[in-house]
């Protein structure tokens, strides 16, 4: 039986998580004469184990090694060698990896010091990482088009490349139409990790100056602390005025916010794909969006809001003229949320499995075998 090796110590409270999670399970029954070891940090067994247990050919293998930490620099490429291939579900490949492998890259934030803190040796380690990612990987997957595009432009061509989009049909979400416009609640919901790039200074600070009624709130939406969060948005938030703060929700929680919300925000400045975007335009919300590369492209013919994620004012007048519209019922909601919903119904995990899988396939293949 070919065995594969998955990497999957990530956050599983952050968007890589959420995809391990919908894509692993369907490609590992996809590829029933497969065996996959799906290789979790220890404090992550117990959930990985509920989440990917019922797969009959997955094995969750715990392990004490961190990723991005030195000592799997040198304890993991020993395992290389009992597997037919390896699936790093995030870039990070170990400099010494002699062993197949295929890797997805969510994004290339760590090279970009002005929005991605980081000491000059991890920075330096990156760009090591994914000059070997290039090189050395049968096939790289990117969760868009931009992505793939920066991989390209900064660090050059791979062996072979894809664009896989993500679903937003996540499998323990229930698939129930959005809650009438009437009904919506007066609240604006941002979904982020606490980092830099996710830009929630700029967000609070054009909420505190806009000009919105009372009756409308501002709900922030963080994973909890244990992702290693850069900024502390607890802090920002205090003392201000209707705001929410909501840490490590679970997802039903998170989608009943999604579907009561009048508006969804995404400031982010940086984005490899941008779950919380097309989840708001899911949920029937009005979205308001940064100009992001990623979020553009992944919003491609819906009605959504962009800004400038640098543009205080932008934003300001962004959400005046949204809440007033919103309150004085001054558009039918009702076509723009059939029309977004259509547009984004194309993002189905079932499509991504489907891509992942062809792309291992093609990597096991003998004629994909490097000299």
């Amino acid at each position: 039986m070919t065995r594969l090796l998955v990497d999957a110590r990530v956050g599983w409270g952050s968007g890589i998580g959420r995809f391990i999670v919908n894509a692993v399970p369907g490609v590992a029954r996809a590829m029933s004469d497969a065996r996959f070891d799906v290789m979790v940090e220890e404090q992550d067994a117990r959930r990985a184990a509920a989440e990917l247990g019922e797969v009959p050919n997955i094995a969750v293998r715990p392990v004490g090694l961190r990723a991005f930490s030195p000592r799997e620099q040198i304890a993991l490429p020993k395992m290389a060698a009992r597997y037919d291939l390896t699936w790093f579900t995030n870039y990070w490949v170990p400099l010494a990896w002699k062993g197949p492998f295929v890797t997805t890259v969510h994004d290339l934030l760590h090279l970009d010091r002005n929005l991605f803190p980081a000491s000059l040796m991890k920075r330096a380690l990156a760009r090591q990482t994914f000059a070997k990612v290039r090189r050395d990987a049968r096939a790289v997957m990117f969760d868009s088009r931009f992505s793939e595009r920066v991989f390209h432009d900064r660090i050059g061509l791979p062996a072979a490349s894809h664009t896989v989009h993500l679903g937003i049909d996540h499998r323990d979400w229930p698939a129930i139409p959005p809650r009438p416009w009437i009904e919506k609640e007066r609240r604006i919901v941002v979904v982020a990790a606490a980092k830099a790039h996710k830009n929630f200074r700029m967000i609070l600070d054009a909420w505190t100056k806009a000009d919105i009624p009372p009756d409308w709130c501002l709900t922030i939406v963080t994973p909890n602390e244990q992702l290693r969060s850069s900024i502390d948005v607890a802090a920002l938030a205090a003392g201000q005025r209707s705001i929410d703060l909501r840490q490590g929700i679970g997802n039903t929680e998170l989608r009943d916010l999604y579907d009561a919300a009048a508006v969804v925000v995404t400031p982010s400045l940086y984005e490899g794909f941008g779950f919380p975007l097309l989840e708001g335009l899911q949920a029937g919300a009005w979205c308001i969006s940064s100009t992001a590369d990623s979020m553009v492209e992944m919003a491609e013919g819906t009605f959504a809001q962009f800004v400038n994620g640098r543009d205080l004012e932008g934003w300001i007048t962004a959400l005046e003229d949204t809440c007033a519209a919103i309150d004085q019922n001054r558009f039918d909601h009702a076509p723009l949320v059939a029309r977004n919903i259509e547009r984004v119904s194309r993002y189905r995990w079932a499509v991504t499995c489907d891509q992942i899988v062809a792309v291992l396939r093609d990597a096991l293949a003998p004629t994909t075998i490097r000299a």
